[in-house]
């Protein structure tokens, strides 16, 4: 087995890095979902909160919802 030479240091070194990284990435998901947004003439502040609150399945919600980007770059006729 390959973690058999690593030890109980290795794994808790690895096991207290994934919350690190899973903030890092929830960050770098809602800085998308903020620009992502406001790029698409939807109220970025919104859905940053709501991803923000409802984790994964806000960031779902936003990706079936999103207006696409040529809808928001036409004017109201």
């Amino acid at each position: 087995m390959p973690f058999e030479d690593i030890g109980i240091a290795g794994i808790t070194g690895i096991v207290c890095c994934l919350p690190i990284i899973w903030l890092v990435v929830a960050i770098l998901l809602c800085v998308w979902v903020y620009r992502d947004a406001q790029r698409r003439g939807m109220n970025g502040a919104l859905w940053l909160i709501i991803v923000i609150i409802a984790g994964i399945i806000g960031l779902i919600i936003y990706l079936i919802v999103r207006q696409d980007k040529t809808a928001a770059a036409k004017p109201p006729t």
